[in-house]
């Protein structure tokens, strides 16, 4: 299960990688709201730390409302749900507060 979980995050990093590369250096005449959406709804399936890496290395869309302030919201969302899932599993030992 956790191959199967460390691939699907690969894979859903290196999608938004190829996109922010192919609209930067080919400049596709794409809307922006379309683009803005597909980088959203990748995000939401984790692939914001794709998004955050791509947009630095290419100084792509840096002011933008979506990459600038919501997909690192996204990115803490789902560190916090990842810490939740990891102590769960465990049987919650590291919030043993007595």
């Amino acid at each position: 299960m956790l191959n199967f979980i460390m691939g699907y995050l690969i894979v859903i990093n290196i999608l938004p990688m190829i996109l922010i590369y192919v609209d930067y250096t080919f400049e596709i005449k794409i809307k922006e709201d379309v683009l803005d959406f597909i980088y959203f709804l990748i995000a939401l399936f984790g692939g914001s730390v794709g998004i955050i890496i791509t947009s630095q290395m290419f100084n792509y869309k840096r002011n933008d409302k979506i990459i600038k302030r919501w997909i690192p919201f996204i990115l803490f969302i789902e560190i916090v749900i990842a810490f939740v899932i990891i102590y769960k599993i465990n049987g919650w030992k590291l919030f043993n507060f007595r």
